[in-house]
């Protein structure tokens, strides 16, 4: 069986990161499944190529389709898949009546402004549309629209085997307790990304004055000179700052695991660690999905509430530091949530689905989604 993803290729990681979770999740469940990556150069950013290709699956890239070579186009890249899986991509539904024998799957996500009522007549077409959010997040009104064939499975999470803090630590060879944060090449803008970072690296500034073995791990920075100019960020970097590029999916987790914090920025981090029981330094990012998502969190007090600027970033880091205990029991509600919302535990990943029509199912392969009944 051939199953092309299909993430945006200019959102932020978060779309490629849970594509590439039930990735792995489809080769472990069906080995026989060969699945790959599609790309759209129209819409791409080139961060997400080198971060597709760090987490193991290096995309097709789908060139321009102006309308001589519309069909050509569409039969090189995905005319050899059984089934198709897009996220946010469901723009691309209309070329699948040059694809009669390919399934499809979209995985929508949270609108930015309208586009799950205006796209519903795209949605209509799919075989399944996966709603893939925690609960505290919501369902939305607009997805009855596609009720008959939309599937509820909470956040894709595929971790595998994940130790637990004090195991990644050692294995990692940690030190002092660790902060971790991922500009991810700035997928909010500029500014706001720049501020978020000059934020983080003040308040991990302030708290070593209490902390001094306290140290800031930047992950997912593929250029490092996108660094050099961010207002009140110091160059050179200090000593107690170190910064990597894309890591495979396998040190990501340990890392996020071993982490006595993790600034929560995108949806796929706090569901991450909140699922791993990281305490959340929550600074979401300007649109409603990580709004609704943090704001939750921060409600259920199953984080600590950093956004604004360093000020906010300090105290709620001071307080996971300085209390370690409350710390843990906050970490724990987030990830008793995701447990329920999605079967999850450290050693299985995902497995449970709501199916149509609300009954509870479960399915031997996420692929599966594409020919239920």
């Amino acid at each position: 069986m051939k199953v092309l993803m299909i993430p945006s290729a200019g959102g932020g990681l978060g779309h490629i990161s849970r594509c590439a979770s039930l990735a792995r999740a489809v080769r472990r469940l069906d080995p026989r499944a060969d699945v790959e990556f599609v790309f759209d150069t129209d819409r791409m950013r080139p961060f997400n190529v080198q971060a597709a290709a760090a987490m193991g699956f290096p995309p097709r890239l789908m060139p321009p389709r102006p309308r001589p070579v519309r069909d050509a186009v569409i039969a090189e890249v995905l005319g050899d898949a059984d089934v198709i899986v897009d996220d946010s991509t469901r723009y691309l539904i209309t070329h699948r009546a040059r694809l009669p024998r390919a399934g499809w799957v979209s995985v929508p996500m949270h609108p930015i402004g309208d586009e799950i009522f205006l796209d519903w007549p795209f949605m209509r077409q799919m075989d399944a549309v996966i709603w893939a959010y925690a609960p505290l997040v919501g369902l939305l009104p607009e997805l009855d629209l596609v009720r008959d064939r939309l599937v509820v499975t909470g956040p894709f999470l595929d971790f595998g085997e994940v130790p637990g803090r004090d195991a990644a630590r050692a294995a990692l060879g940690l030190g002092g307790p660790t902060v971790l944060y991922a500009p991810r090449g700035f997928p909010f803008g500029a500014e706001w990304g720049h501020a978020a970072l000059a934020a983080t690296v003040a308040g991990v500034a302030a708290a070593r004055a209490a902390h001094p073995a306290l140290s800031l791990h930047l992950t997912a920075v593929t250029d490092p000179s996108a660094l050099r100019g961010v207002p009140g960020l110091p160059d050179p970097l200090p000593g107690w700052i170190t910064v990597h590029g894309m890591l495979p999916a396998k040190e990501a987790l340990l890392r996020l695991s071993a982490a006595a914090a993790v600034v929560g920025e995108g949806t796929s981090t706090m569901h991450e660690a909140a699922a791993l029981g990281t305490p959340l330094l929550l600074r979401p990012g300007p649109i409603e999905e990580t709004r609704r998502l943090g704001e939750a969190l921060v409600r259920e007090g199953a984080g600590f509430d950093a956004a604004g600027g360093a000020e906010a970033m300090t105290r709620a880091l001071r307080a996971v530091l300085d209390d370690p205990g409350e710390a843990a029991r906050r970490a724990l509600r987030p990830a008793r949530w995701c447990a329920r919302a999605a079967g999850w535990t450290r050693r299985r990943g995902w497995c449970w689905t709501s199916g149509r029509g609300g009954a509870r199912r479960r399915v031997s392969s996420p692929v599966a989604l594409a020919t239920m009944p």
